[in-house]
């Protein structure tokens, strides 16, 4: 009976294991097609909307697709936007997260609640966690998405605007 339940024991504590969370670094990636960071100009005297990386978003695939269904994704991020000082007004910062070959910028493909960003300021630092709807863990169960974030606001003025994640990780759990 001892061996038994030494038997179950072991085998759950080896179960557990294998579903440890997962994390999906996103940010290799970028940097190697050069999609981390960039410039745009923005000239605007009211609307703003600003696609990063651009109006396409970034494809991503081959990555380790989970046997199991996740209970649960985060995506983490951590964005630097800079700009020269010519630009005023207000924002918000929205992720998105699609299939392949669905349109990224819909409204159901927005990933949590929008991130507000002044624009006045010359450098600033957004980061967070947002979590994935269940819509988008199949997306990711699929092994091919489209990810990009969008600026939208109203601003005034003319200025370089420079963004650079340092953080773009998706994790992963299974409880």
């Amino acid at each position: 009976m001892k061996r038994i339940l030494l038997f179950l024991g072991l085998s759950l504590t080896l179960a557990a294991c294998s579903l440890a969370p997962i994390t999906i670094d996103l940010l290799p990636t970028l940097q190697q097609n050069g999609a981390d960071a960039g410039t745009q100009t923005v000239t605007a005297a009211g609307d703003l909307d600003l696609m990063l990386p651009d109006a396409g978003g970034y494809g991503v695939s081959g990555y380790e697709v989970p046997s199991l269904r996740p209970n649960q994704v985060k995506l983490e991020y951590a964005l630097v936007l800079e700009q020269d000082g010519g630009l005023s007004g207000s924002a918000e910062l929205r992720f998105y997260l699609a299939p392949a070959g669905a349109d990224l910028w819909n409204a159901s493909e927005q990933v949590g609640d929008p991130i507000a960003v002044d624009l006045g300021q010359t450098s600033t630092t957004l980061s967070g966690s947002l979590e994935l709807s269940p819509q988008q863990i199949d997306t990711l169960m699929s092994g091919t998405l489209t990810v990009g974030a969008r600026i939208v606001g109203t601003a005034n003025g003319t200025a370089t605007v420079g963004y650079r994640f340092d953080r773009l990780v998706l994790k992963v759990a299974f409880f």
